[in-house]
């Protein structure tokens, strides 16, 4: 009787340790829409949603998936409220977050309009996205910035002349050209990159359960990805 009672009392354990309250059965991650790599009308979401998703499974876990304006993803992530799932580093970014291993290397630069070959002119207007990263040659007062909440607003400006570039991550404003209806004029990338910029999952500094998401993700990563 003592055996079974102690049998008993382990198999009860053993499920309060895998409860929802200790171990969560699904990770919040927040999904913005950045195609090729994140999108919820792509193939498994995008590349990068479908190594998180598969990183996660190894563990028993599936992802809850939070879609938010990029601006809005990093308040929630900031807050720890979810994990996001791609991340250029810089100071700022380092104190309030600890990152998965590179899971990209992206170009980072200007796309302008194809009649244009001149250099870009002294303060040119230059739109990007909302709190995204910026270079130290965006950020040192020598350009008029122009912040938009996504990319369409920012190809559309630059289509009708009103600024002279755009910066942004260039396979993913390659894939907007490619999904846009024909342009008065068209749009080219201006090389080189301003910068070549490795990419993170990320996930807020404190969070307790860190330590096992970003194992997981780790691990997925050596396995897939080719830095």
């Amino acid at each position: 009787m003592k055996a079974a009672a102690l049998l008993l009392g382990l198999v009860a354990a053993a499920a309060q340790a895998q409860s929802p309250r200790m171990q969560p059965a699904s990770v919040p991650v927040c999904f913005t829409e950045f195609p090729p790599y994140v999108g919820a009308d792509l193939p498994d979401g995008g590349s990068l949603a479908a190594l998180a998703r598969r990183a996660f499974a190894a563990g028993g876990l599936t992802m809850q998936i939070v879609k938010a304006p990029w601006a809005r993803a990093y308040a929630l992530a900031k807050n720890g409220e979810c994990l996001l799932m791609t991340m250029w580093r810089n100071e700022e970014r380092d104190a309030l977050f600890r990152y998965s291993l590179p899971v990209a290397r992206m170009q980072l630069g200007f796309f302008v309009r194809a009649d244009r070959n001149a250099p870009l002119s002294e303060h040119a207007s230059i739109a990007f996205q909302r709190s995204s990263y910026l270079p130290p040659e965006l950020s040192d007062g020598r350009y008029q910035l122009n912040p938009v909440v996504d990319m369409h607003p920012a190809l559309q400006m630059l289509a009708m002349g009103r600024v002279e570039a755009v910066f942004s991550e260039r396979a993913s404003f390659e894939f907007l050209l490619a999904t846009q209806a024909p342009l008065p004029t068209g749009i080219r990338w201006k090389g080189p990159a301003l910068e070549v910029k490795a990419t993170y999952m990320a996930i807020a500094k404190g969070h307790p359960r860190a330590d096992a998401w970003l194992a997981l993700l780790n691990q997925e990563i050596r396995q897939s990805v080719r830095n």
